[in-house]
Parts: C-alpha cells; sequence; structure tokens
C-alpha cells in the first residue's frame, strides 16, 4: 500500500499544482488574404495566397483541476513575416488563449499531453517603404490544437516540447496609408493555418511531490 501512495505521487501533474513555462518558437503558416475594394458602390473581390513565418515567446500559466486535467493561459507575442515581406516590414502579433490541457501519459519525471487554444490573435503590419508608408491591423478568433511532452529535471523545473497547430480567421480593423484611412473603400480578411514548435522552460509549484 505504501507503494502504491509513493507510485501515485509520484506525477509530473497533481490536483492542485501550477504550472509556469517560458519559452521560443518558430512557425510556418499557409495564408489566405481575401481583399474587397468599393469603387461607386461596386465591390470587387481579389483573393492572394501566400506564406509567413513566425518567432514567438510563448508563456503559459496553469492550474491543475485534476492529475489528469489542467486549465490555463496562453500569453504569445511574436514577429510575423510573410514571405512576401520586404526589408520595410516590422509585423508584430499577440495570441492570447484559454489552453485547457489533458495528461495521457502522467508519470514522474514525464509527462505527455494534448491540449486545445481557444481565443483571439491581434496582427499588426508597418510597411515603411517610402512614399508608401503602411499601417494595417487586423484581429480575430483563433483556434489551436498541440501535443507535447515535458521532462522534469528536478523538483520545480523542467523542459517543454511542444508542436501545436494554429488557424487564425482575422478582419482587418484599421488601415493607413501615408497617415490617411483607406477602409471607406477597402476591407480584408486575412486567414492563416499552420504548424508551431516550441521549446519551454517549465516551472511547477504547490501540490506535494515524491520525485
Amino acid at each position: 500500500m505504501m507503494l502504491l501512495t509513493g507510485l501515485l505521487a509520484a506525477q509530473y501533474n497533481q490536483k492542485g499544482m501550477v504550472h509556469l513555462a517560458i519559452g521560443g518558437a518558430i512557425g510556418a503558416h499557409a495564408t489566405e488574404l481575401e481583399q474587397r475594394f468599393t469603387i461607386l458602390g461596386v465591390t470587387v473581390t481579389d483573393t492572394e495566397t501566400d506564406g509567413a513565418a513566425t518567432t514567438s515567446v510563448p508563456i503559459q500559466i496553469g492550474y491543475a483541476i485534476g492529475n489528469r486535467f489542467s486549465l490555463g493561459l496562453l500569453i504569445e507575442p511574436g514577429r510575423y513575416v510573410p514571405d512576401s515581406a520586404n526589408s520595410d516590414q516590422t509585423n508584430s502579433f499577440i495570441n492570447v488563449a484559454i489552453e485547457p490541457r489533458f495528461y495521457i501519459v502522467n508519470a514522474n519525471r514525464i509527462a505527455w499531453h494534448a491540449s486545445l487554444q481557444l481565443g483571439g490573435v491581434g496582427l499588426r503590419i508597418q510597411d515603411d517603404t517610402p512614399n508608401r508608408v503602411v499601417d494595417a491591423r487586423y484581429s480575430g478568433g483563433a483556434f489551436g490544437l498541440g501535443t507535447g511532452v515535458a521532462f522534469g529535471l528536478g523538483e520545480s523545473i523542467g523542459l517543454g516540447f511542444d508542436l501545436r497547430y494554429l488557424a487564425t480567421n482575422m478582419k482587418l480593423r484599421a488601415m493607413e496609408i501615408n497617415d490617411s484611412s483607406v477602409t471607406d473603400i477597402y476591407d480584408a480578411t486575412l486567414r492563416t493555418g499552420g504548424m508551431i514548435a516550441q521549446i519551454s522552460l517549465a516551472f511547477r509549484f504547490g501540490a506535494a511531490q515524491a520525485n
């Protein structure tokens, strides 16, 4: 009985535990930009496909509701670089999501989990090309699915390796060209979908551990 109790206690995730992680991530995404031009009451739609790369700093905090389940928050600021971007562009985004996580394997020094991300994303595209300075702001919903492995390096610290799929659907909220708004004649929707690879330094606190 004592051995069984010890094995049950020696789990990477335990009820009442707080998880905190900060890391770095890179992503590759397919993009679809639907543009709508309205002139004299006539709207013309044009759709362009492209690709984009992202780099980001995901910050995650979660609380273990049970030994197999935690609920957390993902805050992920980063940079967005379309394939067609030029050297004058500086694009930034932030992804904020609620993140439920289920622990498929929950052993002493290792855990394998599956996760869901539900939230929103904001993107700002700034292009300082001479004579055509563009400032565009998009925002919308974001949906993600992920899986990852965590390795405990000690009682409270570990390493995490995650792979996530992220899909977004963002509406153009504001756009200025040379400081003049163009949204009375121009509208757009940007959709993206792609994979993100992430490595994190992970910390855990709050529950009795037997490592």
